[in-house]
């Protein structure tokens, strides 16, 4: 069984969706990472945090391990030197049972996982899963709420994306499905993590998101926008902005993420000098990244 994405355009000030209906829910997977780096940066913005300040700073449990020198613009900009998951996790994601992975990490299993860990400083930018679990978990005990309560506030009210959060509305939920069609049984839950990838969302709400990347509003949410936007490590055609990869050519500079769980592909795109940006979501295990990248780039 073939299930077809669902896909949002914005060119300029006209909008296309496409595929299946843009009212579904998806699971977004790492795309989460482009609102936890807005949660931050509406905090640096508003004067209540700062990108070099340390992780230590945040969690208090971390004052005294190793990890905790690690600073909230390396976290952004996955450039801590953190592995890409909690130590032991790839076991259970490619377990016989095929369980969610991240269902234990809860606050104390995550904290103890990163422990002992000593940061290396890398050359280059290393894709962490687990530092953004972590950079999640501090922004959401620097505010002293939930992970889904802080990105609604920063995020996802301010801008009407009703859809979007942690817990789905399970009577418009599309199926996760693996690549030959059958339903998966367990959808990721994050718990701790949440930070890494545990949003859910629609093309309806993405493509509210996108308008504003192309268009920030005004006020601190629109200010918190411009700087998650800004390169902050790299060199070269590819650099990091706040989670978005920026890629550099003659055609003009692409900021996108992609993300993947159980069931679950989706890829986003914003090319702000052809005011063009793009979302693909798909409930199937198969990639939608090379149709996310031909529909941003296309016309």
């Amino acid at each position: 069984m073939r299930v077809e994405p669902a896909s949002g355009l914005l060119v300029e000030d006209r909008e296309v969706v496409s595929g299946a209906p843009s009212s579904g829910i998806y699971q977004i997977g790492s795309i989460t990472k482009v609102f936890t780096a807005l949660v931050l940066a509406h905090e640096v913005v508003g004067g209540r945090l700062a990108l070099e300040q340390q992780l230590q700073d945040l969690p208090p449990r971390l004052a005294d391990r190793p990890v905790g020198s690690v600073t909230l613009r390396e976290l952004v900009t996955h450039t801590s030197g953190l592995p890409r998951l909690p130590p032991g996790m790839w076991r259970k994601s490619v377990g016989k049972e095929r369980r969610d992975p991240y269902a234990d990490i809860d606050e104390t299993s995550l904290l103890s996982s990163v422990a002992d860990l000593a940061p290396r400083h890398p050359s280059r930018p290393g894709y962490s899963n687990l530092g953004f679990g972590l950079l999640g978990h501090a922004l959401t005990r620097h505010l002293g709420t939930s992970y889904d309560e802080a990105v609604r506030a920063a995020v996802t009210a301010p801008l009407g994306m009703h859809d979007t959060g942690c817990a789905p509305d399970p009577e418009r939920l599309v199926v996760g499905r693996s690549r030959r069609g059958r339903p998966h049984d367990v959808a990721w839950t994050f718990q701790a993590m949440a930070g890494a990838g545990a949003l859910w969302s629609t093309v309806d709400d993405m493509l509210l998101f996108l308008r504003a990347q192309l268009d920030p509003p005004g006020g601190p949410l629109g200010e918190a926008i411009a700087l998650s936007q800004e390169p902050l490590a790299g060199s070269g055609r590819m650099r990091r902005a706040m989670a978005w990869l920026q890629v550099g050519g003659k055609d003009g500079t692409l900021l996108f993420h992609n993300g993947g769980t159980a069931g679950y592909r989706s890829f986003t795109a914003v090319d702000a000098s052809r005011r063009r940006a793009a979302v693909v979501l798909g409930a199937s295990d198969r990639s939608v990244d090379r149709a996310g990248m031909h529909l941003v780039r296309s016309g």
